[in-house]
């Protein structure tokens, strides 16, 4: 199928989530003494686990986002039994570490800028509205796309259909002539296959998974996905 329109995904497809994740935590655990009571690789596997459940139950609507980011760190605290006096302070010094930490996923800067000199593009997300704006805006992505689909904003999260539907309509091209390139087997995949999309699944940061369904490329060098494009 010929290609009219590509759909990046943000958070490490583009920005390195992980790596600014794991630096913010190595900050905080520096920072605060309470958390030095556990070995950290053991807190971030704590903190990981609790903050992915998390998310499940904040995209399945059981829980608002404060609820989320209050109940991150001070689950995780009480999961290693830590005195949760320093919780909401230490979220808040996490937030601010994460933010000085954002950067490009390698490649992924080159491999953006050549797309959008070949095809419409823009960029498709979870998250915070605020948090993935100051994303776009310190990574001075509107000199490649001023498209971003910011799926809180819908009310619903990646791989709601609602999400596609509506980044389809923004694209302006049949559904068939759009690909997505992501991360997540899950959100970004299985969202837009059954959107009718093709998909190329990056697992350059985050790994692959078993998957059932075959996206149109797997590649974890953005130069495979430049040859897919023909573009390099």
């Amino acid at each position: 199928m010929p290609l009219r329109y590509i759909y990046f995904d943000l958070d490490n497809t583009l920005l390195d989530h992980n790596k600014a994740e794991s630096k913010s935590h190595q900050a905080v655990y520096d920072s605060f003494p309470v958390l030095r009571q556990v070995p950290l690789d053991e807190w971030l596997e704590t903190y990981q686990e609790i903050n992915h459940n998390l998310w499940v139950q904040y995209q399945d609507g059981e829980i608002d986002r404060h609820q989320l980011h209050f109940s991150r760190f001070h689950d995780s605290m009480i999961e290693m039994g830590l005195s949760t006096v320093k919780s909401h302070e230490i979220g808040v010094t996490y937030m601010e570490k994460y933010r000085e930490y954002w950067d490009w996923v390698d490649q992924a800067e080159e491999t953006l800028a050549l797309t959008s000199r070949h095809f419409n593009v823009g960029i498709i997300t979870n998250g915070f509205k605020e948090t993935q704006l100051k994303k776009f805006e310190k990574l001075s992505m509107h000199k490649y796309t001023r498209q971003m689909v910011i799926s809180e904003e819908l009310g619903v999260l990646k791989p709601d259909p609602k999400v596609f539907d509506y980044a389809t309509e923004l694209a302006g091209v049949p559904r068939e002539d759009i690909l997505y390139v992501g991360d997540s087997y899950s959100s970004d995949v299985v969202g837009g296959l059954n959107a009718g999309w093709q998909t190329a699944w990056y697992t350059g940061v985050a790994g692959e998974e078993e998957a059932e369904l075959t996206p149109h490329l797997t590649f974890s060098d953005f130069s495979d996905l430049k040859k897919y494009l023909k573009i390099g």
